[in-house]
């Protein structure tokens, strides 16, 4: 029986590393097959090898019996593949159905029909009905896709996706970013969807793949390390070396940073964008050389909160920040940078056409002051002192994270603010950054971080805080963290 996918001898190589090193792989039509690795494994860049969006330097790959190596991007759309990315999409600014239509009229290639409104096609609108309910989304027909929840915006994407009809369905971290209901959901339309397509997903969440897959092919250094059931790989001892790790992670020694002065002060924050009210009279206190968690599910206002802190988005007249006994409410971020705050985004937002060196000399020469130094820097990241010379936009995703977290340092913060700094981390590279920010607390820096992983901020955090629309509903100490699992799971699905 011919494959339905089959690669031979996959390679691709970047001007200073080989990400992906003679790869073979077929893959029969049907079910649902999972791709994963530790960060760095080539896991992101062999599916942008798979879809055309890099082109390889050796091997074949052939689609439905057909060659496709070098057939563009699009070109293998039409032959029946479609795929969603890590960072999600969509167009966020058109109604949902609008999202759907636009995939829906270039393929019957009516894309420039300027003659016709999308109210008049009602073929085109009866299939984007159908395609938004495959994936639950029916309801939000009309919404703008801005104002979606995080994962409503990964089933867009998705419905995106099966517009062009696709035989393959590639998915690349369907999960990342998401709390536990999300993801729940989230997993109840990719099983109901590998009844109708083939899918191939790339995912960190090892809950998610030994959930989902009926077959698990690791990477390791750009190389296929192992490829079986799930079972087998569970087994695999090379696998659990590499790549799962222990089921948890080692809480960092506690210690009595947590209890001292305040060093920021926040009071009554209100802040949203434009009509939307987000942050709604927040208040709390991060005690100098502590470490303290924002939790919560997706759209609460995590991130938002770090945003007004740094200056990004600028809270409501009436809210009060103070650093160090200073008021910066409403300061532009440059300042508020330079009085010792440095914020580390969720995406990262590294310079991609940068050595990972010039990335961190970028800060030095904008603030014009020294932090940490680059042998600090790698003692801290072990994985990156390898890597100086290497290019921003051929780091892994894991790789990137240990270096935004790095460039932060070099403006010798006093308060670091991380937004889901474990998020799409491998098990390896979360445990080097628990280790990490233990030995960061110990340089005096005062750390706030917001993240949605449970177990994480019980390894790092003195002190949680509980966000749910926009409030601050629950604060726990380290040992309530530890110990009170009711609550926890009631606020945050867990």
């Amino acid at each position: 029986m011919t494959a339905l996918l089959e690669v031979r001898g996959l390679h691709k190589s970047f001007a200073e590393f080989t990400a992906i090193d003679g790869v073979d792989l077929a893959l029969p039509g049907g079910g649902i097959t999972a791709v994963i690795g530790p960060n760095g494994a080539g896991k992101t860049t062999f599916i942008n090898l798979l879809t055309g969006k890099l082109a390889a330097d050796a091997g074949s790959i052939r689609f439905g019996g057909a060659e496709i190596t070098r057939l563009s991007a699009s070109a293998r759309v039409h032959a029946g593949m479609a795929r969603t990315f890590q960072v999600t999409n969509v167009f966020p600014l058109l109604p949902v159905e609008q999202n759907v239509a636009v995939p829906v009229l270039a393929r019957t290639r009516r894309s420039l029909e300027p003659r016709r409104r999308f109210d008049s096609m009602e073929d085109v609108r009866e299939e984007v009905r159908g395609l938004l309910a495959t994936v639950g989304l029916g309801e939000r027909a009309a919404s703008t896709a801005a104002v979606l929840s995080h994962g409503d915006r990964r089933l867009l994407e998705i419905a995106l996706a099966l517009a062009s009809r696709p035989k393959l369905l590639l998915l690349d971290e369907p999960t990342a970013g998401m709390g536990a209901g999300e993801r729940e959901r989230m997993l109840e339309r990719i099983r109901a969807l590998a009844a109708q397509v083939t899918i191939l997903l790339v995912e960190h969440d090892m809950e998610v793949v030994f959930g989902l897959a009926s077959r698990i092919v690791v990477l390791h250094q750009g190389k296929l390390l192992a490829d079986g059931s799930p079972q087998s790989i569970r087994e695999d001892a090379r696998v659990r070396e590499i790549y799962l790790g222990e089921a948890s992670v080692a809480p960092a020694p506690t210690t009595a940073a947590g209890a001292g002065a305040p060093l920021l002060e926040v009071e009554h924050l209100d802040a949203g964008y434009q009509a939307s009210h987000v942050l709604h009279d927040v208040s709390f206190g991060v005690a100098r050389g502590g470490v303290v968690a924002l939790l919560g599910r997706n759209g609460v206002g995590k991130t938002t909160t770090l945003r007004s802190l740094a200056g990004l988005t600028p809270p409501w007249r009436g809210s009060r920040i103070r650093l160090q006994g200073e008021d910066i409410a409403g300061q532009p971020p440059e300042r508020i940078a330079a009085r010792g705050v440095s914020y580390v985004p969720d995406d990262r937002r590294i310079f991609p056409d940068l050595t990972a060196a010039e990335n961190l000399r970028v800060p030095l020469l904008a603030l014009k002051r020294g932090g940490w130094t680059r042998e600090k820097i790698g003692a801290l990241f072990p994985p990156l002192a390898t890597l100086w010379e290497r290019k921003g936009q051929h780091l892994s995703g894991g790789e990137q994270k240990m270096l935004a977290i790095a460039r932060a340092l070099m403006t010798a913060p006093s308060l670091l603010l991380l937004d889901e700094p474990s998020e799409g981390l491998s098990p390896l590279i979360v445990r080097i950054l628990v280790e990490a920010l233990a030995q960061i607390r110990k340089e005096g820096v005062t750390v706030l971080l917001a993240d949605q992983n449970l177990m994480f901020a019980r390894a790092v955090a003195d002190r949680a805080l509980v966000m749910e629309r926009g409030r601050i509903v629950y604060a726990a100490e380290r040992a309530q963290l530890l110990g009170d699992q009711s609550t926890l799971q009631r606020l945050l699905a867990v």
